[in-house]
């Protein structure tokens, strides 16, 4: 039997996760299957951020605006800075690529490579 090696890119890690699981449980004949982290840097945010804020009742023809200023830090990143993609490795026998194939396809792998 010949070995090939099929990669595949999931959105996220725990997706790259099921994936490796279904593969384990519905087919024979796995040699080896890895999970790899594929994260995006968060850069390092420093500075001050103002805000202008305003009376609630804006139906006042005299009234004072007021300025807030607060540190910037990394937690007003949107959340999916923080999602990390994962590459899925596996390999099996040359009899079930195509099965090992369409169950990553069927979770959603992306950049799928076999050698």
């Amino acid at each position: 039997m010949q070995l090939n090696k099929i990669t595949g890119e999931f959105a996220s890690e725990e997706l790259a996760e099921l994936a490796g699981g279904r593969i384990r449980r519905t087919i024979r004949n796995i040699r080896s299957l890895s999970i790899r982290k594929l994260g995006k840097a968060i850069p390092s945010m420093q500075g001050k951020q103002k805000y202008t804020m305003l009376p609630a009742n804006l139906r006042m023809e005299n009234y004072i605006t007021d300025v807030m200023i607060s540190d910037l830090s990394n937690s007003m990143f949107p959340e999916y800075y923080y999602k990390k993609n994962a590459e899925l490795t596996v390999i099996c026998d040359s009899d079930c690529v195509s099965s090992v194939s369409a169950i990553m396809q069927s979770l959603g792998a992306i950049n799928m490579k076999q050698t």
